[in-house]
């Protein structure tokens, strides 16, 4: 498989940036089936760049608006980024479910997967998927519905992003845009993902407690103590319902037994306290039994972190001798992006002028990420949603 990438800066007038886009993508390079992904600041016309996309391309693609996107060129904003991958020997299926607005109607999700699964050729070896922010929707079940209905093939993806009002975050399948479905691209074939997540943060406390009463993404108690009271006891608390903007470089390290007893680590961001009930709420599921540390994540560590990465993913690709990758696809959060304050290229330049002739690199800034993590004791791949993560797919 290789891939051909086009980019422009131009939003605002799309005849412009078609024009840019078209001038870059020479369509007699593509082989036998081909695909897309896009990214797209949330500023852009969707509706209209999908349409305009999908009278150009004869093939599938799906995407999602971002705050930041990253490709081979390194960090950019308010810009739209194609990237099609292409191949004799792959076979991709793209399509986008009904509408889901709560947790009882996620079966349509795994209709729809089993839908796109059946037109394939033979068994897809990965699952692209990207949803909107939705708060009454569990994402974890995205991530467990895909993994449970496919036997395990590797999930990546994410929560698309806007400029933190959650209302102008959109996902996309050809001319199709909806904050209400979800996006998916299936790919079969002769492929090798490789994947890593990135934490990038440092121990902050002596926390080392485990959670006793929890239900979904809910904590009521750490070591049979109230969280709320163990939190302002140690001066993490605060007067404050919604806090997820105050503790973005606090999140919580939480480290989840597997279903054959390996332990995965996962980030979790701290959204809301209810004072009253002393309950913590978390973007992303934190499940009784597992241990739960407060972590420090930094500018300074994400950028150390994005760099050793990074370039770890290149060596690997580079000391790769029986499969030619051709594109590293990334998933990182929008904390991370606030974090790094106004230098927006920290994650960039850990990469740019570094790729190798022929590898290409597109990724996003989202409201959560979805990725395998490694577990700790065994090394098997596990289906986790992330957050305040760097997630990396090479292909």
């Amino acid at each position: 498989m290789k891939t051909i990438q086009a980019f422009t800066s131009e939003i605002d007038d799309l005849d412009i940036a078609m024009e840019e886009l078209k001038g870059q993508i020479d369509m007699t390079e593509l082989l036998t089936n081909s695909c897309a992904i896009v990214f797209c600041g949330y500023e852009v016309d969707t509706q209209e760049l999908m349409h305009r996309l999908s009278e150009i391309f004869d093939f599938p693609f799906i995407g999602c608006t971002s705050l930041g996107m990253l490709n081979s060129r390194g960090y950019t904003q308010s810009s739209i980024t194609v990237t099609i991958l292409t191949a004799d020997d792959c076979s991709f299926i793209a399509g986008m479910t009904d509408e889901i607005v709560c947790n009882e109607e996620m079966d349509k999700l795994e209709e729809k997967y089993a839908e796109l699964s059946s037109r394939l050729p033979e068994k897809e070896k990965l699952i692209l998927t990207y949803t909107a922010w939705n708060p009454d929707l569990e994402a974890d079940k995205v991530v467990d519905i895909l993994n449970d209905a496919s036997g395990g093939v590797p999930v990546f993806g994410g929560i698309a992003s806007d400029g933190w009002s959650f209302n102008e975050d959109f996902v996309f399948c050809g001319s199709e845009i909806s904050r209400k479905k979800i996006a998916m691209l299936l790919i079969c074939g002769n492929i090798e993902p490789m994947f890593t997540i990135a934490h990038s943060v440092k121990k902050s406390s002596n926390m080392n407690k485990i959670v006793t009463r929890s239900k979904g993404n809910v904590v009521y108690t750490i070591d049979d103590q109230p969280i709320v009271d163990y939190l302002e006891e140690n001066g993490f608390g605060s007067g404050k319902t919604d806090v997820m903007l105050d503790y973005l470089g606090t999140p919580f390290r939480i480290r989840v037994n597997t279903h054959d007893n390996d332990k995965v680590d996962i980030l979790r961001c701290l959204v809301s306290m209810d004072h009253k009930k002393k309950t913590c709420k978390f973007i992303g599921r934190v499940p009784e039994g597992c241990e739960m540390n407060m972590v420090l994540l930094s500018k300074k560590d994400i950028e150390v972190s994005a760099k050793s990465t990074f370039m770890t993913m290149i060596d690997k690709i580079n000391e790769s001798k029986d499969y030619k990758y051709s594109l590293i696809l990334c998933s990182s959060c929008v904390a991370r992006y606030s974090l790094i304050v106004s230098d927006k290229n920290v994650e960039g330049r850990a990469y740019a002028y570094k790729l190798p002739d022929g590898l290409n690199l597109s990724g996003y800034y989202g409201f959560s990420e979805f990725c395998p993590a490694n577990g700790k004791d065994k090394g098997g791949l596990y289906n986790t949603l992330n957050n305040e993560s760097l997630t990396l797919l090479a292909l």
